[in-house]
This record gives structure tokens, sequence and C-alpha cells, in this order.
């Protein structure tokens, strides 16, 4: 496999991933909102989604 092939499968790959939401971002305090009924079963929940809390 060449160069630009590599590169290119590569950025496919990570486009593939953000497309389904795959990708993990570190949540601060700052970003927390209050849990409600039928929200995340883990972790901390902001307006995007729910995920663990950056220490």
């Amino acid at each position: 496999m060449n160069l630009p092939s590599l590169v290119l499968s590569l950025l496919v790959g990570a486009a593939t991933l953000v497309s389904a939401d795959l990708v993990v971002t570190p949540i601060n305090q700052n970003e927390v909102v209050d849990k409600v009924k039928g929200d995340c079963f883990f972790g901390a929940v902001t307006p995007q989604g729910c995920g663990f809390l950056r220490k």
C-alpha cells in the first residue's frame, strides 16, 4: 500500500467514526447539566450527550 492510499484510508476511517458520533472528547465540570429520568445511565450529562467526567 502506498502512502497516498494509506492517508486516504485513515481519513475515511476517521470520518466514519465522526459521523457515527464515536469520538471521545473530555467532559469538564463546567459542561455538566442536571440529570433527569431517561438520561444516560453512566457518567455525566451534557447538552450534547453523555460520557465520563474528566478529573
